[in-house]
């Protein structure tokens, strides 16, 4: 079952000739000289013995002729690795002349968070002679050559039957055990396992915190129910005398534990497996008394290796200006506590959907949920004199060409002056208002006086990869950011920008694409909000942290479940970590996100990662972010191989 097998040298010699058993061994240094001495480092053993179906937890094994040199295990010696190129995330472990590799743990529930991928395809690479960094033997032989061996992991994907992990008891499961009858207000609760458990099959709805009130007045009046996210923190394999082989963590959702007892319900039909498909019970540590949880204040106890981190967002340079991907725009992170989302009210009601502009159009005034301009199109606005609106609710992305004519026919120079001077008085006007209002307001005055202009305005960022070109002044606001890659991008007679990492208006004015005068003006305009939810589609901000911890510590290891104080309001607001590899071998092993930073391997420093998300056809109570919590161990002179 699984990769079990084990060779002699007669069966390794069958292996490297046989056609049936196809994992192949690849000579991959040039010959061998004359003169190389014979003392060298040989194979032996290897575990898989199949190439296909390894299970996503499964380790590989290797036994050599000699006990190993450990310095010499390094990721430019031996890897596990896609043909895409990503480098399995693992730990190797060097015993005398074996050499494992244990895959990172899987803790998601959709199995794709662990060392192997499902359904992909890895080399396995030794590196041997004639290479200096090679695999040495303890007496100094190198691996007689390089080597490696093919091999795919099981495929998640339907139709398939049969396990996706390899189970250390086929027999029946252990059970799931209270660990912390006894909390703090900001702590979860606990629950340990002595084995892994199947993250597949971790349901939160199948845990439930009643708080028991009045427990001495008549009936023991209980409280409503209050719902928990499960989360699966450890999930490493099964070891003699240890009974925290998996770490359940349950949090209540969106809210902090007031002191006083609590009763953990469990679901009858409870649908947790282990890693063989067997029911795992959920029991209290002295297997007697009911899953009862008293909350307590007082101080949490403090480790001298332990360090601890507190983001709250007060420090716009603990933000990254890197854009994350897959988001309609960036959150506002400044100086206010809170990371946000801002939506200006300008950016319309989405009634015309996605829009994707290209060739020649007449549009005056759009509304769209998306709005974009592909990057070999062109796109052409042939539009009467007065304002052109382009909102979209979520990004609005020029990649290609834009041009407001109209086209082919340039307006008479005094016509053109006339025009750009109403507008120069205009936007005096606004500089001089001494109430302030919002840009909504500020276009409709704009509107009111039929003045040439081109407006641009983003529910989300605002990114401009290509060109824009208008014969009138433009006008861009972005709820996120505003992301223009040069000044020759835009060619406008007047530009003004506003998004939400600006303090004021700037406003420039261009000449044939080079910057003619520039200047700040505090204008007394504000991105504002919607009075009730316009959205038609989700519209999700982003923003990433710089690295953590910023200063000389680094982590050794990172412990579980951060504290974070969110609120999702109608919305939805989540906290993630992107592990940032310390190891200088690691040069294609990928950055990791998860969901808990106990599951990174060899991630000295982490980014927040906050995603927030509004919905449709709901009250408008956007989620937000009010700080993060994380704690870590320095080294502390051990060293892990």
């Amino acid at each position: 079952m699984g990769l079990r097998a084990c060779f002699n040298d007669a069966c390794l010699n069958r292996f490297r000739a046989s056609a049936t058993f196809s994992i192949p061994l690849v000579l991959a240094a040039a010959c061998h000289e004359a003169r190389q001495a014979p003392e060298t480092l040989s194979l032996r053993q290897i575990r898989p013995e199949s190439r296909s179906g390894v299970y996503l937890n499964e380790r590989i094994v290797l036994h050599f002729s000699e006990a190993l040199d450990a310095a010499s295990v390094h990721l430019g010696s031996v890897r596990v690795v896609s043909e895409s190129g990503e480098v399995a995330r693992g730990r190797w472990l060097v015993e005398g002349d074996r050499l494992e590799f244990a895959p990172a743990p899987v803790l998601s529930r959709e199995r794709t968070d662990g060392g192997y991928s499902p359904g992909t395809e890895y080399w396995v690479e030794l590196r041997g002679f004639p290479a200096a960094d090679g695999l040495r033997g303890e007496s100094g032989a190198p691996l007689a050559q390089s080597l490696r061996w093919r091999f795919r992991t099981v495929d998640l994907r339907a139709p398939r039957s049969g396990p996706v992990f390899e189970d250390a008891s086929p027999t029946n499961a252990s059970p799931l055990v209270l660990r912390t009858p006894v909390i703090r207000p900001f702590e979860p609760i606990q629950l340990t396992c002595a084995e892994p458990l199947d993250p597949a099959t971790i349901e939160s709805t199948d845990f439930v915190l009643l708080p028991q009130l009045n427990l001495e007045a008549v009936g023991r009046t209980r409280g409503d129910a209050i719902p928990l996210v499960a989360r699966l923190v450890r999930n490493d394999e099964r070891e003699p005398y240890r009974d925290d082989c998996a770490v359940l963590q349950l949090t209540p959702r969106d809210r902090r534990l007031a002191p006083g007892a609590y009763g953990l319900a469990v679901r009858r039909d409870l649908r947790l497996r282990d890693f063989g498909g067997h029911v795992v019970r959920v029991l209290n540590a002295n297997f007697r008394s009911e899953l009862l949880v008293r909350v307590e204040l007082g101080p949490r106890p403090q480790d001298e290796t332990v360090r601890r981190h507190v983001e709250s967002f007060v420090d716009a340079r603990g933000r990254s200006s890197a854009p994350f991907g897959g988001s309609d725009g960036t959150a506002l992170w400044s100086d206010r506590g809170r990371v946000e989302p801002t939506w200006p009210a300008a950016a319309g009601s989405g009634r015309d959907g996605n829009v994707e502009l290209a060739g020649r159009s007449f549009v005056v005034d759009v509304h769209a949920a998306r709005l974009s301009v592909a990057e070999d199109a062109l796109a052409e606005i042939d539009a009467p004199r007065g304002p052109v609106l382009l909102r979209s609710q979520g990004a609005l992305e020029i990649a290609g060409e834009f041009v407001r004519g109209p086209v082919g026919k340039r307006p008479e120079r005094e016509e053109a002056e006339r025009a750009l001077c109403a507008f120069d008085e205009w936007l005096e006007e606004e500089r001089r208002r001494s109430v302030p209002s919002d840009i909504c307001a500020a276009l409709e005055r704009l509107a009111s006086r039929a003045l040439d202009a081109t407006v641009l305005v983003a529910g989300g960022d605002l990114v401009v990869s290509g060109n824009l070109r208008s014969d009138s002044p433009v006008i861009l606001v972005a709820g996120g950011q505003i992301r223009v890659g040069s000044e020759r991008q835009i060619r406008a007679p007047r530009v003004l920008f506003h998004d939400v990492s600006s303090s004021a208006l700037g406003f420039t004015s261009f000449v044939d694409g080079e910057v003619a005068r520039a200047l700040a003006a505090d204008f007394p305009w504000s991105v504002g909000g919607p009075a009730s939810n316009p959205l038609v589609r989700p519209v999700r901000w982003s923003v990433l942290s710089t690295s953590i911890p910023a200063g000389g510590d680094k982590a050794s290891r990172w412990l579980a479940e951060p504290l974070v104080h969110a609120h999702d309001g109608q919305g939805w607001a989540h906290v993630s970590y992107i592990g940032e590899h310390g190891n200088s071998h690691a040069e294609h092993v990928r950055d990791v996100i998860v969901d808990d930073p106990a599951a990174l391997v060899d991630c000295p420093t982490v980014r927040l990662l906050i995603e927030l998300e509004m919905f449709p056809d709901v009250p408008w109570d956007p989620p937000w972010v009010d700080d993060v919590a994380l704690e870590y161990e320095i080294d502390n002179g051990g060293r892990e191989r």
